[in-house]
This record gives structure tokens, C-alpha cells and sequence, in this order.
């Protein structure tokens, strides 16, 4: 057989740099010596006879021809380099490879899975690559005409386009010797001259330009989604032995077809409409409408490059809009833009991109996730007789990285999903390949595909819309007999049931049904006597207490609803709450009537002094969807949201409910805000099912109270903030010694503190809840298993019963499973709206395109995990949550504004506090001008504004720092400013102990002066009540949260 055309064989001691593309890889690999994340691999699966001798003697020949199967790694003197070893072995111990390994599995009882038994042990060995040339290949028989050639070699020597140029230069060498013709010539250029090439590239000012351009183009680009596959669920399978999961799905042939035909229609290539539609799949599953992809290129724009295998592959950054008002194909002709300048700029490598935007660390992405459109050599035969190519390996996997590989005519295509093995969930994977498969083919056979809107093109399947609007969206009960009732009938039948019954506690005194009825009915018969009735408002002004319960029962017994005022509000706030909400009535006592004038009627007349009316029910009409209370939350103009709920809205989350414990054996502990919808549960959780509600003394929830009443009274049901419920798991366990279920909310639920609470009180109910007050109380509500993961973030889980949940993206489509968007709650827990803004309410209340009435757009971000349960995931704006008071900084920054010497204001969050930034008038400054101390700032916002509205620190600038487009930039803000008296030392033994106490409390080493406020320190309630337990431990004083706040300073 003539095997003419030798090689020249290489110098021994031939030495050569490696390339830019190979030093990161040479590092990787060097800090992992024994990692495979690098191995890449395929297997062709040859349909017909092979003759092993021929193909065995055509490797070697490929061995002398192609110098990246004779290279091993060197240091010289710090430096990495290649040696190129020659064929023929002259480096005795480094030799180059000698022969074809054939192996014979034809007679095995499944040949297939012997043959990839075979391949995953040679894929999942790590490569040496200092002995030898990091190559491994084998023929494998399966059958008489059934062989695979697999071919593995580490990234580091060679990318796919050159492992496709050295199969397709393989095969010819074979069918060369079949048919007993000449090697012929090498197409193969040298190493060296391709090292060569692209050392001066580097030193280029091409390269300089390339890199500049690259600058220019992703300037201010978002940080690429991560996560995509992320979970807690089931991880996948290592993919034969290798540190990444696949899962594939093959695209059918007519698909394919289809595929290239609406991308001729476009005048481009079918990979460009793939990487567009793509691009719509992510926007859809991620919310965003900005990506930046790693599309995987050859980096070969050369002669030399072409025609020389090697490592030279690199990924470009592809950053797309997806605009989901405009149809498909302009995305299309912006994706062959994305490409075209990709493509033209493919040399700069993806490292240095990396290392220019600061995301080498891998904390953030510059772009993801990788789409590989591999379409080389699909069509290879071998002696006319076809072939199959199978992908094993395409090198690492950080997250999701899909491949598209064209299998040839016929054949359709294949797209591997690979994801790393740890952190992934199963589930995850799995429904991102079905649905990126259903939706190419449901796009794919739409008339015009082109012309359609983004915004109307559907990744779910028909499975996931059927859960989404169907058992995730939440359960669905018959409650004509139940939310078709009101408060006060439910109230009056459980007097007549239980009018022995103990309703309320308030210090020593105990009220029962009857009692409480009678009372109430007197007040009610007066109020109405005075003008009070169905339709009006009426002001409650009083501290928590049995004639606070009364006024509360009376409104609602006239046919009005309550608007509950909190003492502890300042002057202003309540004044303006009142005129906001029109109240016709004040219920209020006499010492707190002069706090509050108005264009109403002021009743400060006692339950007792009403004896003159009679006891009996009214009967007045009161209907289920009469407004029954009126609520305020923080508004972002300035101004607090005055939020109108029925009777309807409150029976319909507190009766016929699973999540809530209800009969005359439960006792509620009462001690939330009464601005509060939490406070709801509370007081009706009890008094709507025959059960005993004790009421906490004070307005604001007291730590040390809220453990003696809990344990004195034998509370059962206990509804705690997140920062008190973590507060009395760590400070006062003993508070749920008598709690059979309690309730975490208004914050995130922290896993630390309620398995430990499930530890110390191991029959205990823990539930998670979630909703904004414009859904009453809760929407959704999670029961935490003992069983669940410890550090796992808790769900706020799944909705109530007639409280449907969706997830919605901007145009109100569904999200997939998994995708985070913006959390929309329907049902009868809605809210009327707004009072007195129409505008607003049109814009939260939208009409339900899943059903009858409306749904309300809560801000909050969310999913839905593997399990249908919810997943909170911030906000969707600037409105924030501080020990369960929902914030909007724009209502802080409007008190900041009404101050005469404040220009400009802005409102950020540190550390879980306010941290206000302010400039002031430019004729005022805060040395001339008294009233310009940021104490003195700050003190104009509190008597405006709750406690929780106030900021903590209040720095005074210059200027506020702006972004390039003018809006003001809160990452260039500096660290915030605590608010200092002019400093005072102890001069007691007793101030020097309690200024060391509020540096404990406070968690601060700055210097305390007996001056300085506890609360412009950092200082809030909760941490109060952590003061009051210090003080009372170290001077044996025990004081109440109410001391605190009326003098906040040594």
C-alpha cells in the first residue's frame, strides 16, 4: 500500500508558546490537575463495515500531519509553553500516540452500553498534560457494519472546529487507504505559524480597535441572568462521569426544515433566527428584556486559521432587546446585527472582555447563558456509507449552556441542555428542554411566524397553563354561606352561642360575649341616634382596650366602617389620615379629643354612661360587600394610600380558611398596630369563632408583655412580625409555651429562627404569610415542615382558598414555573380601591383575564418552585419592608421636602434602617442656621410621620450624584451619616453603664454621649425592648418599650 507524502518529521527540542485563548485553560487546569471539566469529547457512529488495520494506519498518519495530537505542556522558567513531540516517539517517556486502541464488543449482551461504558471511562480520566499529548481515542466494533470512533482530547489543544477538520482529514486518510490511492499532501497548516499569527494579532492595533469596540458596545449592558437552573430540588445525573448533567431533545426533521425555511424568508442563516428565538424563550422565562448571550465562535478569520486545527474557539457577547411589542422578525434583523458584529470582532478574547467589565471573579456574568450552534460536518460519510455524530462533551459548565447540533439532512437536530451537577435541580432542567422544544415547534407552525407580536408568543405548555390557572393558582370552595355574610352577623351568632363565653382580656378585667354585645349595642344605638350610619366613616382614637373593642364593634353595627387611629402617631399624621378619609365621626376619650379637630362629630361619652339604650342587636343593614374598614399604607407621592375593604373581604380570609386555627378554645394574643391589617386576624380570628382575644396594653408590640400575657392566658394563636417573632425565639422562648400555631410575617421568615423555635417547641405551627393589606391579611401562607431544609429560604407558599395567586410578566402573561415576575392576587379578599383616587386604584386593580372580577398588582416579585409553592423575590419598585412596615421612601422624602432649608431629598435603606440624604437651600447652611442640623431635619419629619417612616441616619451633601441619563444614582451615595448630638460624657457611674448599653444594644463602638438619641442612633422598638432587658439584668430596673421612646437618651 503506497503511503507516500512523509511528513517532516518535528526537531525534538521544538518549543512554542501557548496562544491567549490556551494560558486561562493552562491555569484552570493547573489549579485542578486531576478535573475533567475541560475533556471534550465526541463519538461518530460509523453505519457501515470498518476495516480496523486501515483506519489504524490513517491515525497515524493524521498523527504526523496535525502538530495539536504531538503537543505536551512545559514551564521554561515560569512560563508555559508546548513541546512538539514527533511521531515517531524521539522523546523517549513523552510520546506522541503510536496506534489506534480497537476494541471488539459485538459479542457483549448489549454491545451499546459495553461501547459507552467504554467512553465514559476514557472521557472521565483527567489528562496529564505534561507526560504526554492529551489525546485519547479508540475504535469501538458493535457490530459487522456498527462502529463508533471516539475521539477525547482536553481543551486546552484543540477547539470543536479543529477536532471536525481532523475527523473529516481522518476520514479521507482511511478511504485513501481503502481504496489504495496516496496519503496525498497535508491541508494542514503548522502550529507555529498559527501561534505565530496570533502573537501579532495580539500587538495589533486591530486588536486595540477590537477591544475599544467591545467597550463601546456593552457599555452599561445588565449583568447576564444566573441561576437559571438553580434549585433545591432532585440534581441530575453526572453525564458519564463528568462534572455537568445533560438532558437532550431531538427537533424533528419537518421542524428543521420549517426552521431554515422562515430564516430564508428573513434573508439570514437558520442560527440567527434560533439565537433570536432564543432570545424571545429567555425573555419570556426571565422577565428581562435586555440579554447578553455567549454565543461560542471559532475565532478563525484566517487562511492559517482555517486550515490549522487547534484551540482557537472563543465566545462572544451577543446583546439583544427584545422588545415585546414589535414582531419577531425585527428581532431577527437585530440578532443578524448582534451576530454580524460579533463576528467581526470574534478575535478579542472572551477572558478580556471579563477582566474589562469586572466579572472575572464570577460573582456576576457578563453574558449567559451559552447557546453553541454547532453545525460542522453534519453530513460526513464514510465510503458512502453515512454516519452519526453523538456530542459528548463540549468542555465546562457554569449554568445553563445549550447546544444545537444539526445532525444532517433528514435527521432534524438535537439541543443538549448541560448544567453543572451541584445546586441544580432536576425538574428545572427538565421543564426548560420541553418547553424550549414545544414552543420552537409551536412557533415554527404558525402561519407567518415572522409577523407575530413577542408579546403573543406562548413558551408554556398546556400542562404548565392548566397548573397556573388551575391547582397552583390556589383552591376554589363554594362560600355563599360564609364571605355572604358579615362581621357583625358572625359576631352576633357567636354571642347568642357562647354568651358566657370570655371574648376579651384586658389586664384583670374579662368581658364575655354577652357583655361585649350589649355594650357595643348600646354605643351603636347612640351613634346612630347621632347621625351615624350605612355608607359613612367613622374615627377610632383610643389606646388598645375592652372600650377600644367596643367602639370598633359599634361603628359596624350602624352600618359604617372604621377607620382605627393610633395614638402613638404624631399630631399631623393624624389629622391629615382623618380629612383623608372624610370621617363624619370621632370615637375617641377626652383627654385625646383635643388632639384631633375637625369637621366632625367627636364622641368621647364612655360605654358605661349608654345604659339608657338598649342592649338588643340593632338589626341594622349592613350587606357583605358594605365597606367595613378603612386602612392607610405608606403612598409614594407623599401622601399615605387610604385602602377600602368590606365585610365580605375579611370574612372570606377568616371563615371557611384551613391556614387558621378558629373555636372557642383558641386564645389570640392582640398586640399588633391597630393600623395594621395583621390586627384583623388578631381581633376577629377570635371573636368571629367563639375564642378569646387578649389584649396587649400599649400600641406597639411589647416583647416582655406580649411573653407574660402569652403564658398567663394560655395563648394558643400568636401573629408576630418576622424581627419580633426571631426577637422572642432568641429572647424569650417562653412566650410559645401555650402557642400551638404562630404566624412570621411581614418580612422575609428567617430558617435559622423557626426551626429553632421547632426544636424548642416540637408541636408547634409555624406558618409563613404573606399579603399586602390591599388583599387583607394574608393571600398565601406556607406551613413549615420540621423536616425542611434549615437553610433554605421559606416559601410564602400557596393561596387561600378564593384568593387566587398568578405570576405574572409585564403584559400580564404567565410565567413559567420557576420565572420570577410580578405576583398578582384575585378573589374576595380585594380591596374596593383606594379612597378618593380612582387613578391609583385603576392602576393596581386590573380586570382578571383568568376570571371574574379583578386582580390586584401587589409590586412583589415572585415564582412558583418545582412544588407549586411561592417563592417571594423582592420588589418590583423602590417600596420596601422594615420590621414589617411597608415603606415607600417616596413618603419620607416628601416630610424631607416640607422642611423650608431642604432642596433635595432621597431615601435609601442601610442596614435594615432609613438613611436619608438631603441638600439643602443654597443660602442656608446648617452652621449659620440652627434648624439645619440634621437633628433638627429629622425631627421636622417625625412630627409628621409614624416612627417607622423616620430615618435613622441623615446625611447632608453637597450635591446628589446622577447617572449619565440624570436620575439619581443610590450606588454612588456614601455610607450614611448617624445623627449625633453635640456630645456630653457620663458623669454618673449609672450614664456611664447605660451609654455602655446602648453600645451594646446598638452593636456600635462609637462614642455615646448622654444626649444622643437611642433611636437617631439605629435604635427601634424591637431593640427597646433588648434595652429594657439589658437595663433590667445590669440595674435591676425594669422598664417598659413607652419609657424608651419617652426619653430616648440617657
Amino acid at each position: 500500500m503506497p503511503f507516500d507524502t512523509p511528513v517532516a518529521p518535528a526537531p525534538a527540542a521544538v518549543r512554542l508558546p501557548l496562544s491567549v485563548a490556551q494560558r486561562d485553560i493552562w491555569t484552570a487546569h493547573a489549579l485542578d490537575p486531576t478535573g475533567v471539566k475541560y475533556n471534550v469529547a465526541e463519538c461518530r457512529e460509523i453505519l457501515g463495515p470498518v476495516d480496523p488495520e486501515l483506519m489504524a494506519a490513517a491515525w497515524l498518519r493524521l498523527v504526523e500531519e496535525a502538530d495539536f495530537l504531538r503537543v505536551r505542556g512545559f514551564e521554561d522558567d515560569g512560563e508555559q509553553v508546548w513541546q512538539l513531540v514527533d511521531a515517531a516517539g524521539a522523546d523517549a517517556g513523552n510520546t506522541a500516540p503510536r496506534s489506534l486502541p480497537f476494541t471488539d464488543v459485538s459479542a457483549a449482551d448489549d454491545p451499546e452500553a459495553e461501547a459507552w461504558r467504554l467512553i465514559d471511562g476514557m472521557i472521565s480520566a483527567p489528562f496529564d498534560l505534561i507526560r504526554r499529548p492529551p489525546v485519547r481515542c479508540a475504535l469501538i466494533k458493535l457490530g459487522e457494519e456498527r462502529y463508533f470512533y471516539f475521539y477525547g482530547f482536553h481543551h486546552l489543544v484543540v477547539d470543536g472546529v479543529g477536532v471536525s477538520m481532523a475527523l473529516a482529514r481522518l476520514v479521507e486518510l482511511y478511504e485513501r487507504a481503502v481504496a489504495g490511492e496516496p496519503w496525498g499532501p497535508s491541508p494542514f497548516g503548522s502550529l507555529a505559524d498559527l501561534l505565530a499569527e496570533d502573537a501579532e494579532y495580539r500587538g495589533s492595533e486591530r486588536a486595540a480597535a477590537d477591544l475599544a469596540a467591545w467597550r463601546e458596545h456593552l457599555d452599561g449592558a445588565p449583568d447576564a441572568p444566573a441561576g437559571l437552573v438553580r434549585g433545591t430540588g432532585r440534581a441530575p445525573a453526572a453525564h458519564g462521569g463528568l462534572p455537568f448533567a445533560r438532558r437532550s431533545v431531538r427537533v424533528s426533521a419537518a421542524d428543521a426544515d420549517r426552521l431554515r425555511a422562515v430564516a430564508r424568508g428573513e434573508r439570514v442563516s437558520w442560527s440567527v433566527l434560533l439565537v433570536a428565538l432564543f432570545s424571545v424563550y429567555l425573555h419570556r422565562v426571565t422577565g428581562r428584556e435586555e440579554l447578553v448571550l455567549a454565543l461560542p465562535v471559532t475565532g478563525r478569520t484566517t487562511r492559517q486559521a482555517r486550515s490549522t486545527p487547534g484551540m482557537l474557539s472563543n465566545v462572544v457577547p451577543l446583546r439583544l432587546r427584545v422588545r415585546p411589542g414589535e414582531p419577531l422578525g425585527a428581532l431577527v434583523r437585530s440578532a443578524a446585527a448582534e451576530v454580524k458584529h460579533g463576528l467581526r470582532h470574534q478575535l478579542t478574547r472572551y477572558e478580556d472582555l471579563c477582566r474589562a467589565a469586572g466579572t472575572v471573579d464570577g460573582s456576576r456574568r457578563l453574558a449567559a447563558p451559552v447557546l453553541n450552534i454547532m453545525g460542522f460536518h453534519a453530513e460526513l460519510t464514510v465510503c458512502g456509507r453515512p454516519t452519526l455524530n453523538h456530542n459528548v462533551s463540549n468542555g465546562p459548565v457554569d449554568d445553563l449552556a445549550v447546544a444545537v447540533l444539526d445532525l444532517g439532512a433528514g435527521n432534524g437536530l438535537r439541543i443538549d441542555f448541560d448544567t453543572p451537577v451541584d445546586g441544580v435541580d432536576t425538574a428545572s432542567v427538565a421543564a426548560h428542554q420541553d418547553r424550549f422544544a414545544a414552543f420552537l415547534t409551536t412557533v415554527l407552525a404558525a402561519d407567518r411566524p415572522a409577523e407575530r407580536r413577542i408579546a403573543d408568543l406562548d413558551v408554556l405548555s398546556d400542562a404548565e397553563r392548566a397548573l397556573l390557572t388551575g391547582p397552583w393558582a390556589g383552591p376554589v370552595a363554594d362560600t355563599a354561606g360564609t364571605a355572604g355574610t358579615t362581621l357583625v352577623e358572625r359576631f352576633e351568632e357567636q354571642a347568642a352561642r357562647h354568651p358566657d363565653g370570655t371574648a376579651l382580656i384586658d389586664g384583670e378585667r374579662s368581658v364575655t360575649y354577652a357583655e361585649l354585645n350589649a355594650a357595643a349595642n348600646r354605643w351603636a344605638r347612640h351613634l346612630v341616634a347621632r347621625g351615624l350610619g350605612r355608607g359613612d366613616l367613622a374615627g377610632v382614637l383610643l389606646e388598645r382596650g375592652v372600650r377600644f373593642a367596643t367602639a370598633v364593634l359599634a361603628v359596624l353595627k350602624t352600618g359604617a366602617a372604621h377607620v382605627l387611629l393610633d395614638p402613638d402617631f404624631p399630631d399631623e399624621r393624624l389629622r391629615a389620615a382623618a380629612a383623608d378619609a372624610g370621617i363624619r365621626h370621632l370615637l375617641t376619650r377626652p383627654s385625646l379629643a383635643g388632639r384631633l379637630d375637625g369637621p366632625w362629630a367627636t364622641h368621647t361619652e364612655a360605654p358605661g354612661e349608654l345604659l339608657s339604650y338598649g342592649p338588643g342587636n340593632p338589626g341594622l343593614p349592613v350587606a357583605p360587600d358594605d365597606p367595613a374598614c378603612l386602612m392607610f399604607t405608606s403612598g409614594s407621592t407623599g401622601r399615605p394610600k387610604a385602602i377600602l375593604s368590606s365585610h365580605r373581604n375579611l370574612v372570606s380570609t377568616l371563615v371557611g380558611q384551613p391556614y387558621l386555627p378558629t373555636g372557642p378554645d383558641q386564645v389570640y394574643l392582640q398586640c399588633s398596630p391597630v393600623s395594621w391589617d395583621a390586627f384583623s386576624l388578631e381581633f376577629w380570628g377570635g371573636l368571629l369563632h367563639g375564642g378569646t382575644v387578649v389584649l396587649q396594653p400599649g400600641q406597639k408590640p411589647e416583647p416582655a408583655l406580649v411573653t407574660e400575657l402569652a403564658r398567663r392566658h394560655g395563648v394558643t394563636t400568636l401573629l408576630l412580625s418576622a424581627t419580633l417573632f426571631n426577637y422572642l425565639t432568641d429572647e424569650h422562648p417562653e412566650a410559645f409555651s401555650t402557642v400551638t400555631t404562630a404566624f412570621t410575617v411581614g418580612e422575609a421568615a428567617s430558617p435559622a429562627h423557626v426551626h429553632k423555635l421547632q426544636r424548642i417547641e416540637p408541636g408547634i405551627t409555624i406558618l409563613n404569610g404573606y399579603g399586602p393589606a390591599e388583599v387583607m391579611i394574608f393571600a398565601t401562607t406556607h406551613t413549615v415542615e420540621p423536616g425542611e431544609r434549615p437553610h433554605t429560604a421559606i416559601p410564602i407558599g400557596t393561596p387561600l382558598v378564593n384568593k387566587a395567586s398568578y405570576v405574572l410578566d409585564p403584559h400580564l402573561n404567565l410565567c413559567p414555573p420557576g420565572t420570577t415576575g410580578e405576583l398578582y392576587v384575585a378573589g374576595e379578599g380585594l380591596a374596593h380601591g383606594y379612597l378618593g383616587r380612582p387613578d391609583l386604584t385603576a392602576v393596581r386593580f386590573v380586570p382578571n383575564p383568568f376570571g371574574p372580577g379583578r386582580l390586584y398588582r401587589t409590586g412583589d416579585l415572585a415564582r412558583f418552585d418545582a412544588e407549586g409553592r411561592l417563592v417571594y423575590e423582592g420588589r418590583a419598585d423602590d417600596q420596601i419592608k422594615i420590621r414589617g412596615f411597608r415603606i415607600e421612601p417616596g413618603e419620607t422624602e416628601a416630610a424631607l421636602l416640607t422642611h423650608p432649608g431642604v432642596a433635595q431629598a432621597v431615601v435609601t435603606v442601610h442596614e435594615k434602617r432609613l438613611a436619608a440624604y438631603v441638600v439643602t437651600d443654597g443660602d442656608s447652611h446648617s452652621d449659620t442656621h440652627p434648624d439645619l442640623h440634621p437633628e433638627e431635619i429629622r425631627r421636622h419629619v417625625a412630627e409628621r410621620l409614624p416612627e417607622h417612616l423616620v430615618p435613622t441616619y441623615l446625611t447632608l451633601l453637597d450635591r446628589l450624584p446622577v447617572t449619565p441619563n440624570g436620575k439619581i444614582d443610590k450606588r454612588a451615595l456614601p455610607a450614611p451619616t448617624a445623627l449625633l448630638a453635640t456630645r456630653r460624657a457620663p458623669r454618673t457611674r449609672t450614664e456611664e453603664t447605660l451609654v455602655a448599653l446602648f453600645g451594646t444594644t446598638l452593636e456600635t463602638t462609637d462614642p455615646i454621649g448622654i444626649d444622643d438619641s437611642f433611636f437617631a442612633l439605629g435604635g427601634h422598638s424591637l431593640l427597646a425592648a433588648r434595652l429594657t432587658n439589658h437595663i433590667a439584668d445590669v440595674l435591676g430596673v425594669r422598664l417598659t418599650i413607652r419609657d424608651v421612646f419617652g426619653s430616648p437618651t440617657v
